[in-house]
């Protein structure tokens, strides 16, 4: 599906904050309200939009992200399932996805212990360690999350969302209940999210700025399904050789407009990033002109794509 300039438009201040009002958006965009609200129904209908959610910052809500991925072994299909179904079951798994690459499946689990993670793992691998072939856990830290562009021109600018940089803070069960439903879908008024919760409009709209505020609800996105727009999502993992230069890389990475997200990770590679390209070859050339720029600096890197999300909750891109 080719997108126009219009569509274009309202994609990216859509990216940047998908919770914008009409009113907003139409001022923004310089077309009336009922152009703008008809485009979005059109590319809903298309399946290029597919939700619009929070971004939230678990780790303000006192939570550990742990990532983990597998390799089978000795494994059809059927074995793969009844491993997805276990981890479906288990409430503190929040995403599970499909790869395609040197791993075949990575999963997330939010602890607020490490014990918790722990019971987890202990009893996966329990029942499943014999069709595992190798594993890789890290935990992230910092996850830096940009307004995807890359449907527009280089010009467009990068809007940085920070999460995982910790820092509990004090949440009750009411502002939970609005993270979990306003954060299913950010387009929502607060008097549709209050008449579900059964609280007040201002309730909602108070507590939602104090959530933005604090940074506990870092922005809002739109899920975008690239593969729509003929592009496809990769993830690549970068070994440096020293980190002399890695705030330099990390600039240069978020300049680029097919990097949507950088992330930060304890037992992971130096840097990971998420990116979005039409085609194995761009991606490829991206990464060879990024070694040119950083010689001496990237040792090397590996990269896969995500194929599809069997169960998904709360993590991030």
């Amino acid at each position: 599906i080719k997108l126009d300039e219009w569509n274009k438009k309202i994609l990216y201040e859509l990216e940047k904050d998908a919770s914008i009002g009409l009113k907003d958006l139409s001022r923004k965009i310089g077309r009336s309200k009922e152009f703008i609200s008809y485009r979005i129904k059109i590319l809903e209908h298309e399946g290029i939009i597919n939700g619009y959610t929070a971004i939230v910052d678990m780790s303000k809500l006192g939570y550990f992200t742990f990532r983990i991925y597998l390799k089978f072994q000795n494994s059809d299909e059927q074995d793969i399932k009844e491993v997805i179904n276990f981890l479906k079951e288990k409430e503190k798994v929040w995403t599970i996805a499909k790869l395609h690459g040197k791993w075949d499946y990575a999963f997330f689990v939010g602890a607020k212990q490490i014990s918790d993670f722990h019971d987890i793992w202990n009893s996966f691998l329990d029942n499943f360690k014999d069709r595992i072939k190798e594993s890789k856990i890290a935990i992230y830290s910092r996850i830096h999350n940009f307004n995807k562009r890359f449907f527009v021109s280089s010009e467009a600018v990068a809007i940085e969302r920070v999460i995982g940089v910790g820092g509990q803070e004090n949440v009750d069960d009411t502002d939970l209940a609005i993270i979990n439903e306003w954060g299913k879908n950010v387009r929502q008024s607060a008097v549709e999210v209050g008449e579900k919760l059964k609280i007040s409009p201002k309730t909602v709209s108070n507590r939602l700025k104090v959530l933005r505020k604090k940074k506990i609800i870092a922005g809002c996105k739109i899920d975008i399904d690239q593969s729509k727009l003929g592009y496809q999502g990769y993830r690549v993992d970068i070994s440096l050789n020293n980190t002399i230069r890695k705030n330099e890389l990390f600039a240069y990475c978020k300049k680029l407009q097919n990097i949507y997200q950088i992330n930060d990770s304890i037992g992971g590679a130096d840097l990971e990033l998420e990116i979005i390209v039409k085609d194995l070859d761009e991606l490829l050339n991206i990464m060879n002109s990024m070694i040119v720029q950083f010689k001496g600096t990237i040792r090397d890197y590996e990269y896969f794509s995500f194929l599809v999300f069997p169960k998904l909750t709360i993590v991030p891109d």
